[in-house]
């Protein structure tokens, strides 16, 4: 279920998913934990380990996993997963990742309860990870032949992504730690 989504350019996109984020990570039955999914080798994929890097920063007592110097990608996230499960069994798992869309829909982030399949749009077989998920459309689905139609995106729509949602969770973390 989308409980929101916006554009990163959109004049609201902060006022939108800093409200949508606060009320469910205030109302969260346990703590939040962050699971940053994606590989620092392949750029549009760089979007889950960036904004855990850049959280990890603005809130280092946060737990954040997956970041661009310990990426979780398809290679070691089903043994990560179980690591972090095992440690922090009463955290709620709060996934990043990056996803595909249309064109019309790169950079539009989205905020969904329930889980994220990783690696999907790379028809990968990998768990379901998170009890919500967050997501920034980096790129356009192939088309049913598997060809590209139009310009690969670069990274700068990835970075300013990253870093709103980065800010607004660690504008979360310590507005709820200050008071």
């Amino acid at each position: 279920m989308i409980i929101t989504k916006t554009h990163y350019h959109d004049h609201e996109a902060r006022d939108i998913l800093s409200s949508a984020l606060a009320d469910l990570l205030n109302n969260l039955e346990a703590e939040p934990l962050f699971i940053c999914i994606g590989s620092d080798h392949h750029l549009l994929d760089c979007f889950g380990p960036l904004t855990g890097t850049m959280l990890a920063a603005v809130a280092p007592d946060l737990p954040v996993f997956g970041t661009l110097e310990h990426p979780l990608h398809a290679q070691n996230l089903v043994k990560e997963i179980r690591g972090i499960k095992k440690l922090h069994a009463d955290k709620i798992e709060i996934a990043i990742d990056a996803s595909v869309g249309n064109e019309e829909e790169i950079g539009i982030i989205q905020l969904r309860q329930g889980s994220l399949l990783p690696g999907k749009a790379l028809s990968k077989s990998l768990p379901p990870v998170g009890q919500y998920s967050i997501t920034g459309v980096v790129d356009v689905r192939l088309n049913r032949q598997g060809v590209r139609i139009n310009k690969r995106p670069g990274l700068g729509h990835v970075y300013h992504m990253a870093k709103l949602l980065s800010e607004i969770i660690g504008d979360w973390f310590h507005g709820k730690h200050l008071s």
